[in-house]
């Protein structure tokens, strides 16, 4: 016989999150020598998008990975272009193109594509941050499922 609920939903997923987490920073660097904070950044994007489950990771990937193309090409117009001014201006047009494609549907949670975005420019242009990214979009997915499965066995819903 199951014993009396323990816990609310919000404490299972911060159990099921601290847990997950606590994994992928023991292993994203030192033993796959990714940069931990990038995956935390796709986990964030997917727990800050209005949908979850996979229609949340359909929301994420195409615009965490469409601010990723962004800021590459912002990089490589500055490295190709090296004057301020026009630098401010590919800045500003990208900027606007980033926010306009949220007519396109896949496109629409322009929050994921500055993840995206900020996160390529943190990195320095690093190609790690692709894998960093969709390994954080699928760990914040994997702790969204732990705290439910943990919900489901010690939870109670207030």
């Amino acid at each position: 016989m199951r014993n009396a609920p323990l816990f609310s939903s919000r404490v299972c997923l911060g159990l099921g999150t601290t847990l997950l987490c606590a994994v992928w920073q023991c292993v994203a660097a030192p033993a796959l020598g990714l940069m931990a904070w990038a995956g935390f950044a796709g986990c964030t994007c997917y727990f800050a998008c209005p949908d979850k489950g996979l229609k949340g990771l359909k929301s994420c990937f195409p615009c965490v990975f469409s601010g990723v193309a962004y800021a590459y090409l912002s990089l490589w117009i500055s490295a190709f272009v090296p004057v301020s001014a026009v630098n401010v201006c590919a800045a500003l047009v990208i900027t606007h193109l980033m926010c306009v494609q949220s007519a396109i549907p896949a496109f629409s949670y322009i929050p994921g594509t500055f993840f995206g975005s900020f996160s390529t420019f943190a990195a320095g242009g690093s190609i790690k941050i692709i894998p960093c990214l969709a390994l954080g979009l699928l760990l914040g997915i994997g702790c969204d499922k732990l705290g439910q499965v943990l919900f489901k066995y010690l939870g109670k819903e207030k």
